[in-house]
């Protein structure tokens, strides 16, 4: 299959600004895959949802192309794009019944009668909602709500479902829920879904890629694990899960490997990725909790020694605050429950990780 036929979806140099000066997006180029589920996952302002918007058609792009199985879609209205859309409020008919909600999609595309009837029930069975047919939102919970918009982004069968922000309005648990059912239908039914968030936990759960945004670009896209294994970027690797940070001074690189002195004097070993040809200067290595070892540590990891500041209990791990060369300080998350209780506040300690668990980036790429 060719890149075209592999592609829905194609941003090509895409620009938009608001005020004719400031840029929200900046040369945007993005393609998406047909079938895949792919997550725009950013902090607020950062261009995310900005980027649905246009794809949807609520906004135009101020320069560049939109092309959706290769033809420009900037001139086709929104209503005629054929894209189903869930909202976080779920923008529910609040006069319709539930049948009704599902069937306004379709009447609005000259489908009606037995057609109609039939694709309404299955849209009910693939999100479970038997015996409610009949009820309006305002009686139904959230997370029934969540899936009647589920149903009606799905009921006319489209080729893309933009989902933004669909389940920030739910709680924890029923958040959770939801995106293992938003995940079983997706693989059900093969339909590409571009879904808008901030949480990285959500996007690490749901994807097969996760593009990450950073003040109108992309920096980074890539599968889940990669990115969490492997962040591009110090904004990627901080913004991704938890990291420690430690600051110091490129020393010398050596191949694939990068010899790097920190602030107290200590000499490291670290992953030289996209550091090649650097010239000596200020960097930032970072390494993530779980990935340092307490304790007696195998050859070749860096080895540290310090003291325990604080202990603190989450259930299926505990956090370990160890404070090092006097003033700096790392945590360490320890999922052995034996090993934790035998950890005391104010002992010291050796602790380390293999020098390929961190990552070096210079500090002059590092946003402020």
């Amino acid at each position: 299959m060719s890149n075209a036929q592999e592609n829905l979806i194609e941003f090509i140099d895409v620009q938009k600004s608001y005020d004719g000066s400031n840029l929200v997006i900046k040369n945007l180029n993005l393609s998406i895959r047909r079938g895949e589920f792919l997550t725009l996952l950013g902090a607020s302002g950062s261009g995310k949802t900005t980027t649905l918007t246009m794809l949807a058609g609520f906004e135009s792009p101020t320069r560049g192309e939109i092309r959706m199985n290769g033809k420009h879609i900037e001139s086709v209205p929104a209503h005629k794009r054929g894209i189903g859309m869930v909202f976080q409020n779920y923008a529910l008919f609040p006069h319709m019944s539930v049948a009704q909600n599902l069937a306004y999609p379709l009447k609005m595309r000259g489908i009606g009668g037995v057609a109609l009837e039939d694709k309404v029930k299955r849209a009910i069975d693939m999100v479970q909602l038997h015996g409610m047919e009949q009820r309006r939102p305002s009686e139904l919970s959230g997370g029934q709500q969540q899936r009647v918009a589920l149903a009606r982004s799905m009921v006319f069968e489209p080729e893309l479902i933009l989902m933004d922000e669909p389940l920030g309005a739910l709680d924890k648990n029923l958040r959770e829920h939801m995106q293992y059912e938003i995940k079983q239908l997706h693989r059900q039914l093969g339909v590409t879904v571009v879904y808008v968030t901030h949480d990285q936990s959500e996007a690490l759960t749901m994807s097969d890629r996760v593009a990450v945004f950073e003040r109108g670009e992309i920096v980074q896209i890539a599968s889940p694990d990669m990115l969490y294994e492997h962040p591009g970027t110090a904004y990627v690797a901080t913004f991704i899960g938890e990291n420690n940070a430690l600051y110091g001074r490129l020393q010398a690189v050596h191949g694939e490997t990068c010899t790097v002195v920190l602030d107290g004097g200590r000499h490291i070993t670290a992953p030289a990725s996209g550091l090649q040809g650097m010239a000596p200067e200020r960097v930032k290595v970072m390494v993530r909790p779980e990935k340092i070892q307490l304790g007696a540590v195998a050859n070749g990891t860096t080895d540290f020694t310090g003291q325990i500041a604080d202990l603190v209990y989450l259930g299926d791990h505990v956090r370990v605050h160890v404070r090092y060369d006097g003033k700096d300080s790392v945590i360490l998350k320890v999922a052995d429950m034996k090993l934790a209780k035998q950890i005391v506040i104010g002992e010291s300690i050796s602790f380390g990780w293999d020098p390929r668990d961190c990552h070096v980036y210079p500090e002059s790429t590092i946003s402020r």
